[in-house]
């Protein structure tokens, strides 16, 4: 027993760690033109990008480990049924039950991994990159500006050029929104605009030529508007030590959790109580993926690597759809939002027990109740 339990996980680490760097690069390829674009034409040092990539590497993990789980599970049974060995395993006695014993165990191995990614490794992308993207801009101001979206250089400053050139240094049509510290925001319209390498101070200089400073005080029954010929702003680019923040995306799970219960996560805060959920049900996906798919993976016998896949993504997708309509709830009805982030894994994991209760020591394919042809035992 011991070793075909070994032999099963064989069957599932060659494909898990294909799925993982498969998966990864499908996700990063839209990024890598713009880091290529860094590179090649701003001219930002290959080590700030190196750290830019890794910094978004946690956020995609979470992504990527338990989709790579179920697409291993299926392609490691999917192989044993169309060689026959399922057969041999149940004339040796190995029910589906007992084929349940590794694919669990590599589902709580991932499920930890998924849970310590979202409890360290998401906070520290977010501040990492945020920490990469501000020494970017520092040594190669600029850098981060593109033609008609909106870049936010630091949490109170966005700007939106019309044009850039090439190295990322000059702009036209120029709109720059900020909030003083402790007054009310403001927007600065610009005819052309020039940035401007830090300082030993860390302070990053935008010089802004021929434009109009719009702003409405709180309170006041008054619109403001200056000009001015030429004005340099000035972006100060140190981020703050202090881990998290108010952003959800830079909090570790124990600082969700703290927030939550200070808020009440509720309404506006309800982004707290979403984020600590999500990151939870992720971790929680990887057991509801690995069991569900050992009945599918031993029902596709002879389909080939194809059918593999489909399903993966079919059920990935769906999966996220859950997701998606989650965070559209989010400040709508909080027990929604929670019920729809838990709603795929608990009936994943409702649907895989009862499919492998039904199956005593049938390996072949699902009950008959699911249309398909029952194995002998």
């Amino acid at each position: 027993m011991r070793i075909t339990r070994k032999y099963l996980l064989g069957e599932i680490t060659g494909p898990f760690l294909v799925g993982v760097g498969s998966f990864t690069l499908i996700v990063l390829l839209q990024r890598f033109s713009r880091l290529a674009d860094l590179v090649i034409a701003k001219g930002v040092p290959t080590p700030l990008v190196g750290r830019l990539l890794l910094s978004l590497l946690p956020p995609f993990f979470e992504v990527t480990l338990p989709a790579s789980l179920l697409l291993a599970v299926l392609l490691g049974l999917g192989r044993l049924a169309a060689d026959s060995e399922t057969t041999a395993l149940s004339t040796a006695g190995v029910g589906m039950r007992s084929v349940a014993l590794p694919v669990l165990a590599a589902s709580v191995i991932t499920c930890a991994a998924v849970l310590l990614t979202g409890w360290q490794g998401v906070p520290w992308g977010y501040r990492e990159t945020q920490r990469t993207l501000a020494k970017i801009v520092s040594e190669r101001a600029g850098a981060g500006a593109s033609e008609h979206v909106f870049r936010e250089i630091t949490p109170e400053v966005l700007v939106y050029p019309d044009r850039v050139s090439a190295d990322g240094q000059r702009m036209s049509g120029v709109l720059l929104s900020f909030r003083p510290e402790g007054d009310d925001p403001l927007l600065v319209f610009a005819r052309e605009g020039r940035f401007v390498p830090a300082s030993g101070d860390g302070v990053v200089g935008l010089e802004l030529s021929d434009g109009t400073i719009h702003g409405e005080p709180a309170g006041k029954r008054v619109y403001r508007v200056a000009s001015f010929g030429r004005m340099t702003f000035r972006v100060p680019l140190e981020v703050s030590s202090v881990p998290g923040g108010d952003d959800p995306k830079g909090m570790t799970l124990p600082e969700l959790s703290r927030k939550v219960v200070a808020t009440g996560g509720e309404g506006l805060n309800a982004t707290y109580r979403y984020h600590f959920h999500r990151r939870l049900s992720l971790a929680a996906s990887c057991l509801s993926f690995g069991l569900l798919a050992i009945p599918l993976g031993f029902s596709l016998r002879s389909r080939g690597k194809s059918s593999a896949v489909g399903i993966t993504v079919a059920l990935v997708l769906v999966y996220y759809m859950f997701i998606a309509a989650a965070g559209a709830l989010e400040r709508r009805s909080v027990p929604g939002m929670i019920a729809l982030l838990w709603a795929p894994n608990a009936i994943g994991l409702s649907l895989a027990s009862w499919i492998l209760w039904r199956s005593d020591r049938s390996l072949s394919i699902l009950p008959a109740s699911f249309g398909a042809r029952r194995g002998g035992k």
